[in-house]
């Protein structure tokens, strides 16, 4: 287990109306965080880190945790109305320009929640930067371990019908056997 680390500075800041609630995911683990929309994105990945690290998890989904904020790596959905179409880095990869230099390329993105455009109960992706990797090119856009709850048909039937079948279920629902009101039985 890790010790303090300097860098563990957990928001006390009570939240307000203009904090936005964002749901962070990595396989079946969601984290709900309030954060400012003016924080910078280092600090939200340095409020999620803690966040993580204060439930005593050492690992998501065999994943370590890193000791730096900077290699927690944030997506946002392709389509905000269906996450499983994919993600998409949140930060902008420096680029290589004509002259073959590479110059990050100056990005609202990268800066705050609000130059992001994130709204309020938005939900992010988040995944850790692999041990060698330095900067976004190493990075597989990809990769996103997101795991969303799914309502399968199935699942549905077995909740309409009281159960699964085989466990003293008749297949007849409840209301079947209650007379209506004014009628004679």
């Amino acid at each position: 287990m890790r010790g303090p680390q300097s860098w563990f500075t957990m928001s006390t800041e009570t939240p307000t109306p203009q904090h936005l609630s964002l749901r962070f995911k990595k396989h079946k683990t969601t984290i709900l965080l309030f954060v400012s929309p003016h924080d910078s994105f280092t600090s939200v990945k340095s409020n999620l880190l803690d966040a993580i690290i204060s439930t005593g998890v050492a690992q998501i989904n065999g994943d370590p945790l890193p000791a730096n904020p900077e290699d927690v790596i944030l997506g946002v959905p392709i389509d905000n109305n269906d996450p499983s179409q994919g993600w998409i880095n949140l930060e902008i990869p420096e680029q290589e320009d004509s002259g073959g230099k590479k110059s990050k390329k100056a990005s609202v993105l990268n800066a705050t929640p609000s130059g992001a455009g994130l709204k309020d109960g938005m939900v992010l992706a988040f995944k850790f930067r692999p041990k060698g990797a330095i900067d976004g090119t190493d990075i597989d856009n990809n990769d996103w371990d997101v795991v969303m709850p799914a309502y399968d048909d199935e699942e549905d039937n077995q909740t309409k019908n009281g159960g699964v079948e085989g466990e003293g279920n008749t297949g007849q629902d409840k209301d079947d056997d209650v007379p209506a009101r004014g009628s004679i039985p």
